[in-house]
C-alpha cells in the first residue's frame, strides 16, 4: 500500500521585530511545527509558522487571530495569509537552517543529524541535548526553556524532580544528564508529546526518566524535591495549590512562559501560598521566576 505523503501548510505574517517572540509563542500555543524568521528592512520581520495541514483548520486560525489580537497584534493580521508547503521541501529546508548552539555554561542542544559535527571545543564541560524536528517549544530555542536550562545550572537538579508539561522532554533530560542520580518523572496531558519524549529519551540514552499521561493529579501524593513548569501564567496559577502539596519543604519551583503583562498576576497569587519569589528574570516579554516553598 502507497502512504500518502505528510500535508503541510503555514501562516506567514509581518509585524514589529519585538514582537516575534510572542508571535511565535502563540503560533506555538495553536499547534505550529516550528516557526522561520526573516529580516525585513524597515524594522520587521515576517514569520512563517509551520503547521501540519490538518491541524490549521478554522478553529485553529481563530484561535490564532483571536490571540494576535489579545495581544495588540490586531493591525498584523491585514498581513495574515495562509500557504501551501510542498511535501518534498519542508524538512530539507528546515534542517538547512538549524545548528548546534550553547545555552548557559552546561548545555549543547544539537539536531540529531549534526551530532557528527560536533567539536570538543563545542561539546567540551557541556553536556549535549539531541533534539528532532516537530517538537516546537521542546526544541531550546525558545528563551522560556532557555531560561529554565540556565536556571537548572543556579539550582541543580536535586534528589526528586517533577517535570509539569514535559512535552519533548528536554528540561527532564537536562536534570537527568547533571545529575544521574536524580529520579525524575514528566507528566503532559497529551498522550502524543509523551510518545515523543520517550523517542527523545532514547535518542540521549537516558533511559531513568519515569513518563506518565496526565497532569498533577496524577502523581499527587508523592513529594518532590524541585518542580519545573515551563507554562503559561494562567495554567502556572491554576496549579500553583497542587505544586505546594507536590513539594517537599524547602523546595523549588522553576516557571517560565510567563508573559511580562501577566507576571503581576502571578505575583499577587503566589502571596497566598507559602511560597517566596526567590529568583526573577525579565527576558523580553518573558518572566522566568524560581520558587521556594516555606513551610
Amino acid at each position: 500500500m502507497t502512504q500518502t505523503p505528510q500535508a503541510w501548510a503555514s501562516v506567514e505574517i509581518v509585524l514589529p521585530e519585538e514582537q516575534e517572540d510572542l508571535a511565535s509563542w502563540i503560533f506555538m500555543q495553536n499547534g505550529a511545527l516550528g516557526c522561520e524568521i526573516h529580516i525585513l528592512q524597515d524594522g520587521t520581520i515576517s514569520i512563517k509558522a509551520s503547521f501540519n495541514e490538518d491541524d490549521l483548520n478554522e478553529t485553529a486560525m481563530r484561535s490564532i487571530e483571536a490571540g494576535l489580537e489579545e495581544h495588540g497584534m490586531e493591525a498584523a493580521l491585514d498581513t495574515l495569509k495562509l500557504v501551501q508547503i510542498p511535501h518534498e521541501d519542508w524538512l530539507a529546508k528546515w534542517k538547512e537552517k538549524y545548528e548546534p548552539f550553547r545555552v548557559g555554561t552546561k548545555f549543547v542542544i544539537c539536531p540529531s543529524w549534526l551530532e557528527d559535527t560536533l567539536t570538543k571545543e563545542m561539546t567540551e564541560g557541556r553536556e549535549v541535548l539531541l533534539i528532532e524536528p516537530g517538537m516546537a517549544f521542546g526544541t531550546g530555542l525558545h528563551a522560556t526553556t532557555q531560561y529554565c536550562l540556565r536556571a537548572l545550572e543556579a539550582y541543580p537538579p536535586p534528589k526528586t524532580v517533577l517535570d509539569v508539561g514535559t512535552g519533548s522532554g528536554i528540561l527532564a533530560m537536562a536534570c537527568a544528564k547533571l545529575n544521574p542520580k536524580s529520579k525524575i518523572t514528566g507528566v503532559d496531558t497529551d498522550p502524543v508529546a509523551i510518545d515523543i519524549a520517550r523517542r527523545d529519551l532514547e535518542l540521549n540514552k537516558v533511559p531513568n526518566i519515569e513518563l506518565i499521561v496526565g497532569s498533577t493529579e496524577s502523581v499527587m501524593g508523592r513529594k518532590f524535591d524541585m518542580l519545573l513548569s515551563n507554562l503559561t501564567c494562567e495554567d502556572i496559577i491554576s496549579l500553583l495549590g497542587d505544586y505546594v502539596k507536590l513539594l517537599n519543604k524547602n523546595g523549588r519551583v522553576i516557571c517560565a512562559g510567563i508573559l511580562k503583562e501577566r507576571f503581576p498576576l502571578l505575583d499577587k497569587e503566589i502571596k497566598k501560598y507559602p511560597l517566596i519569589m526567590e529568583q526573577t528574570e525579565f527576558l523580553g516579554n518573558w518572566v522566568g521566576v524560581v520558587l521556594q516553598k516555606q513551610k
